[in-house]
Order: C-alpha cells, then structure tokens, then sequence
C-alpha cells in the first residue's frame, strides 16, 4: 500500500544529448560575452597604446634627470625640459581619454602617479 504516495520509476537521461545541449549553450555563451568584451577593447586600444608610449616617455626622462644629476650643463638642462613636455603632453591626452576597462583606468592611474611624484628636481635652476 502506497498511501497515496505515486511513486515513479527512476528517470533516465540521454547524456549524449545532455552534453550536446550544455556544448551548445556554452557556444552560445561565449559568443554573447565576445561581443560584450570586444567594444571594451577596442575602445581602450587607444589609450592603452598611448600608456605604453607614456612609459617609455617616462623613462627616457628619467634618464635625462639622471643625466641631469651627474652633469648639470645647457645640453642636459634642455634634454630634461624636452624629455618633462614629451611626458606632460602623452600626460594629458592620457587624462582626457575616456577608460572602459581596468587596464584603462590603469594607465589612467600610471599618469596620476606621474603628476603627483614626476617632478623629482626642480629644473629651473634655482636650489634651496
């Protein structure tokens, strides 16, 4: 005697096409989040090109303050002020792009920490 209880025969499922519909819908998926992701990219390509010239930009003048610092001379003075206006003008095409991604908001924050910490010398000439 049952009480009322319908119990039922164990269910069995064709994996076969179980798989097929998980393959399917993950297929799905990833072409759903490739266009999602793709316009990210493409508009941060950019800025990210324009992070990787900053940083190299950077550098040589760090190397030109260097230069600087062994040899105070016109020549090195000059190279300074080129390499800081090189570095100011990628500095503020940088932080008036738009960033879409985090490697965006990255270079965005690279810039930042340039203009609080990128001035270690003062080259107008004048020492304290």
């Amino acid at each position: 005697m049952t009480c009322g209880l319908l119990v039922r025969e164990p269910r069995y499922f064709d994996l076969g096409a179980l798989f097929g519909r998980v393959e399917r819908f993950e297929a799905y998926r990833r072409r759903s989040l490739g266009t999602l992701v793709a316009p990210q990219r493409s508009l941060d390509a950019e800025l990210l090109k324009e992070g990787g010239a900053f940083e190299r930009t950077w550098s040589k003048e760090v190397a030109a303050l260097i230069a600087l610092k062994r040899s105070d001379t016109t020549e090195t003075r000059i190279g300074a002020r080129r390499a800081r206006a090189a570095t100011a003008r990628l500095a503020d095409r940088i932080e008036m792009a738009r960033a879409a991604s985090l490697a965006g908001l990255k270079v965005k924050a690279r810039v930042q920490l340039w203009r609080r910490n990128g001035e270690p010398l003062d080259l107008t000439g004048a020492t304290n």
